[in-house]
């Protein structure tokens, strides 16, 4: 008998820092579900091996690694099967959970899926990201090796596994489609949720004396662009000779130090605070009072396929965005965003400073933003989905 009972897992970011996961599993437990998570411990954060987070209870493991190598994945990617698997089994005795929820990247955790599977449990695979495009836009290599190989395999061993797919666009969709040849794949986007994501109010004070402010917001890797944004930044204060704006960059990640060292080395750490990882209502206030939001992704084979969360987020506080040109930014943020071809970092550096002298400009685009947001893409119109989804699992 099907039990309302939910297993979430999770690996290459704690919980609840992993936002879409939270939006999902906290979604689940209002609607009566019991619902446990297993993930490893934040770096800075997350770092108890046990917690009740808003009465879902998370299991966490330690993952001490600084993964840079392909050699450092395998060992973490290992350590992480053994511990998820040990721990599904402690939560499995005291709970007798009926669905898997996993949620990609790695695609390492099929064999603990089909485990499940064979003793009647239902699968979800809710895919966040294309691993074998990751690959290759981590290692800056279009060359599809054996690793490459590997994690086609993988990918396609993890649809197998999973009654349905969760896919976060259409492009992802029909992806799961084609190359997992599944067919029950449900498209749940990555809206944000008003009820707590949202505009607050202008405060002028963290401008610390500047005139303007651009904010990014989001992890900072190797496939992230924060190396475009810097030069970017470098272009809009050394070229065009602007040093009226303060560039707010929030978030952390594999190359944050690395990033701050580049940032010195280009001579514009006075027009740059790296905030680091900071709670959501610090991050709402700088969010409502930038003039420009900025999302850096380079276009490559994962990010012209990928639903960027921090767009929606710069939607949900009203930032007109500058965003190099990607087929899903287009999707999500329409209007709202000024598009850069061919990653060009001069162009996205005239187009920051274009929109800063441009007010109406800037208030036309934010308004857009924030309505296709209310009206197409808020977590309280996703959630709908979510929850339809499971009760067709469970019947």
């Amino acid at each position: 008998m099907m039990t309302r009972d939910i297993l979430f897992i999770i690996e290459n970011l704690s919980f609840p820092f992993d936002r879409r996961v939270y939006r999902e599993a906290i979604t689940m437990k209002k609607a009566g579900y019991n619902v446990s998570v297993i993930c490893p411990k934040g770096s800075d954060r997350d770092n108890l091996p046990f917690e009740i987070v808003e009465g879902i209870d998370v299991y966490r493991y330690p993952l001490i690694l600084d993964s840079k190598s392909k050699s450092d994945y395998l060992l973490e990617y290992s350590l992480s099967i053994l511990f998820t698997f040990i721990l599904s089994l402690k939560i499995l005795f005291n709970k007798n959970f009926s669905i898997v929820h996993i949620a990609n990247p790695p695609d390492i955790f099929f064999p603990i899926l089909a485990f499940y599977r064979i003793f009647g449990n239902k699968v979800i695979f809710d895919q966040h990201d294309l691993t074998p495009e990751s690959y290759l836009s981590h290692f800056r290599n279009e060359k599809k090796d054996l690793f490459y190989r590997v994690q086609i395999l993988f990918e396609y061993l993890t649809y197998k596994s999973a009654n349905v797919v969760i896919a976060t666009n259409i492009t992802y969709k029909s992806i799961a489609m084609k190359r997992g040849n599944k067919k029950n794949v449900f498209i749940i986007r990555n809206g944000p949720d008003l009820r707590k994501f949202h505009f607050t109010k202008k405060d002028e004070k963290l401008k610390e004396n500047f005139k303007y402010m651009v904010c990014y917001i989001g992890i900072m890797g190797v496939q992230d662009g924060l190396d475009y944004l810097l030069n970017t930044i470098d272009y809009f204060v050394h070229k065009l000779k602007r040093k009226d704006t303060l560039f707010i960059l929030i978030g952390k990640g594999d190359d944050y130090e690395y990033l701050k060292k580049l940032a010195g080395e280009l001579k514009i750490n006075d027009f740059i605070h790296f905030t680091g990882r900071i709670p959501d209502e610090a991050a709402m206030d700088y969010l409502s009072t930038a003039d420009v939001a900025v999302s850096p992704d380079p276009c490559n084979s994962l990010n012209d396929n990928s639903t960027m969360n921090k767009l929606m987020e710069f939607m949900a506080t009203k930032n007109p965005i500058v965003s190099f040109d990607l087929k899903e930014a287009r999707f999500s943020a329409m209007d709202s965003a000024l598009y850069i071809k061919d990653n060009n970092v001069e162009e996205f550096a005239k187009s920051i400073s274009m929109l800063l002298d441009n007010p109406q400009m800037r208030e036309k685009m934010a308004e857009s933003g924030l309505r296709r947001i209310r009206e197409h893409l808020s977590w309280e119109i996703q959630e709908k989905n979510l929850l339809n989804l499971y009760e067709k699992l469970i019947d």
